[in-house]
Formats: structure tokens, sequence, C-alpha cells
């Protein structure tokens, strides 16, 4: 068959399958088109760089006319790749073992799928693995599933049928770890992007989209890193009050000069003296004071949110701010309403406890007192952290922050920083170093 002909077929093919997912799946109409399609000989199966969708033509005719359903998986597993950066992030030791833990990733996902052109795969080995990482996992991202099978003795004795079951797709064309730099940087934002737009898609159509689904929405949330400035991520925990202020939206001058110009200084309306204004008051900021972290790079922290507070549109004047201090109890709770407390805290601030880190206690903490009738109002809760700690399991009905101090790994005698996959998914996450703060 001419080149031509084969690779018209093939994109034919592809074609159809990307329809069938969108017709079962609508969130996922901006994602399933970020891949073009290549023919490629140099492959068994499928592939992807982020850019294309690489395809061997005998593997994915023969497939096609065995079963669609293969052709579908294929696309599917090649595209939830892309979208959880399985192509960006950095191996662990054994890239063996690192590759089939993405691939067991998206394939359990997409054995989730409730949809009828993702038909289960039914397999013992694959009930086997999933009963068996179960065990230790409720979310599977490939840095846990890794360390669930690395040195395990399910692993070694079941290793080639593994790759035999999960290896769907070939790894050959991702991005090497040495050339992981600004040549795919843009190409990892578009990716990104897309995550966030297909999670968006999830969350406004999530009861649509089927329970099914959530395994998808789930880990796209853990998977969608921020990367923000600082100061615009806070104005996530804005909202909505009436303040004194001439509402200038709302006024027309016309009618104002009008009334001056024909009854002598009388204006024919009044602007109004108040108008609504969305922006943070009410916030809570822990801090974690385990032994891992020090003081120098908190009471940075501290400067960089009061400059912010102080310079920032998004803040009111009067301001109610807890500043708690936690390692496996709340060893201190100040209570910060005027910038000047804010400023004269920072410059004189002390730490308090370095034992453990145990997050629990926070939460505990903010529900007693809500519960006791002490006014404890709160528009989200700030954690500064090195992520090493216990977590709660349930979502405490407030937004929750975890800010990951990537700053603390370069002191001397810290482990570095863990992936987001510490974090639980019901809680935002961002990761905070020099450019948080000065982008």
């Amino acid at each position: 068959m001419h080149a031509a002909s084969v690779q018209e077929l093939g994109n034919e093919i592809l074609a159809t399958a990307r329809t069938d997912l969108y017709l079962s799946m609508r969130f996922l109409d901006v994602a399933l088109s970020g891949l073009s399609y290549e023919v490629s000989p140099l492959i068994t199966s499928t592939a992807t760089d982020g850019n294309s969708l690489y395809f061997q033509p005998k593997y994915l005719f023969s497939s096609y006319e065995e079963n669609p359903i293969l052709i579908n998986r294929a696309y599917m597993h090649n595209l939830l790749h892309c979208l959880f950066s399985h192509l960006y992030l950095t191996p662990e030791q054994d890239e063996e073992l690192w590759g089939l833990c993405c691939d067991i990733c998206v394939e359990s996902i997409i054995d989730s799928l409730d949809v009828s052109p993702l038909r289960k795969m039914n397999s013992p080995l694959r009930e086997q693995t999933y009963a068996y990482l179960n065990h230790s996992l409720k979310l599977y991202t490939p840095a846990r599933v890794y360390q669930c099978l690395e040195g395990s003795i399910f692993y070694q004795q079941n290793l080639p049928l593994l790759l035999q079951d999960f290896h769907i797709d070939c790894h050959d064309f991702w991005p090497k770890k040495e050339t992981k730099k600004e040549g795919h940087k843009k190409q990892q934002e578009k990716w990104q992007e897309l995550g966030t737009k297909t999670k968006t898609n999830m969350e406004t159509f999530e009861r649509r989209a089927g329970k099914n689904a959530g395994h998808l929405l789930e880990t796209l949330r853990i998977t969608q890193q921020s990367s923000l400035p600082y100061d615009q991520f806070l104005k996530r925990f804005a909202a909505w009050r009436e303040i004194i202020k001439v509402n200038e939206d709302e006024f027309d001058t016309a009618y104002y000069m009008l009334g001056l110009s024909l009854y002598d200084n009388i204006p024919f309306i009044e602007p109004l003296e108040y108008k609504e204004e969305k922006k943070i008051k009410h916030l809570v900021i822990a801090i974690d004071t385990s032994g891992s972290v020090r003081g120098v790079p908190v009471q940075k922290f501290l400067s960089e949110t009061f400059a912010i507070l102080q310079h920032s549109s998004s803040f009111f004047e009067h301001i109610h701010v807890h500043i708690l201090q936690f390692d496996t109890v709340v060893q201190d709770d100040s209570v910060i309403t005027s910038l000047e407390q804010f400023k004269a805290m920072t410059e004189s601030f002390t730490l308090r406890g370095f034992g453990g880190t145990d997050y629990r206690c926070v939460f505990d903490y903010i529900k007693k007192k809500q519960e006791s009738g002490i006014p404890y109002p709160l528009q989200g809760l700030l954690i500064l952290t090195d992520g090493y700690g216990t977590y709660p399991e349930k979502n405490p009905g407030y937004p929750t922050a975890f800010l990951l101090a990537d700053f603390l790994k370069e002191t001397p005698g810290h482990a570095p920083i863990p992936c987001y996959d510490t974090i639980p998914a019901w809680a935002i996450r961002l990761r905070i170093d020099e450019r948080s703060y000065h982008e």
C-alpha cells in the first residue's frame, strides 16, 4: 500500500476512535484534539511524544479488524499518559518498572470507566494486580504504584506477565531525562492546560459523567500542579462582601451632570455609597513546625504574605488572620487583625514545636473551635509544610491548600520534597519557591 494511503487509512481509523470516545465522554472534547496522527514503522503498536499519536500500520489495521475497542483503548491509553504528564515526570531508578507503573495507572482508569467504547479487559492478572495494590492505595499514581511494587515478591514473580498485560504502547518517544528542559516546557504546559480544562468539564458535568469517571477526575485533581504566583493563588480564597465605597460601576454620570446643569447644582441621582467586592478577610495559616522546618523559610513566607496583604487590592483593609503553629498538636494560635500586627509578627516570629507532623490536629482544632461557639471564621486554610506527615481522610468542607515549601529541600539535612501524591485529592496544592513570590 502506498505511504499516503497508509497515512490516510490510519487517520480515518483513529478519527473514528476519537469520535467514539467523544460521544461517550464529552468532557474529553478539548483533550481529544491535542494529538495529530503519524505513521511510524519503528514501533510495534502505538506511541506518543506529546504532539502526535504514532501508529504501526500492521498493528493498527489488524487490531481494528479484530476489535475496534482495542484501538479505542490504545488511543485513550496514550491520551491519559499526556493528561497525567507521565511523559514529563522524572523516572525512578528502575525505568522499566516506572514505565510499567505509568501503564498500570492509565489502564486502571480505563478499566474503571463504564462506557461502551472502552469495555473492561477481563484478565485474572489484572484483577490480582488491582487487588494487591488496593491493599495500600486508594488512588493510583506512578510514584505510589512504584513504591508498592518495588522489591515486592508479587512484582518479581509476575514481571513478564505484567509487561505483557499492561504494556499497551511504546514509551520510546517520551522525552528523555537529560532532554526534559526548555524544549518540552511549552508542550508540558499545553497538556497541563488541557488537563485543567478536562478537570473543569468533569467537575461541571460530574453527575452526568457517571460515578465511575470519578477515578479519572480524582487523578486529574492530584496531577494538576498549580503554577500560579503566590499572590494570584491567594485570590482563590476571596469572597463577596459589601463595603462603604462609591460604586462607580453602577453610577450613571450623565444623569448626575444633567441635574447639575438644569437645576442649579442639584443632581438627578446620587452615586451609590456602597458596593460589593470580592476580597479576602478571614484566613487561617497553619505552619508545620516539625523538626524538618526551620525559621528562615517560614519567616520569608510570612513576610511575602504580609507584602501581598499590604499592597494587593484583593484584600480588605481590616483582616482576621489566624496563624497556627503545629507539629502533632497545635502549639500556638495567634490572631492578626491589622497589617501592623502582621508586620510585627513577621519581624519577631518564633517557632514552637519541632516534633513529628500530624495534619489532623489542625482540622480537629478548627472543628472544636467552631463547635464551641467561639467565632472562628475562615475563607480558607493554608498549610505551609514540607509535605511529610499524616493527612486526614475526609474533606473538611472548606477550601484547604497545602503549600509545599520547595526551598526547604535546599537546606542541608533535609529530605527532598515528595511528590504531590502524598496530598489528599480533595485538597488544593501549590509548590512554593522563589519564583512563586516574584512572578
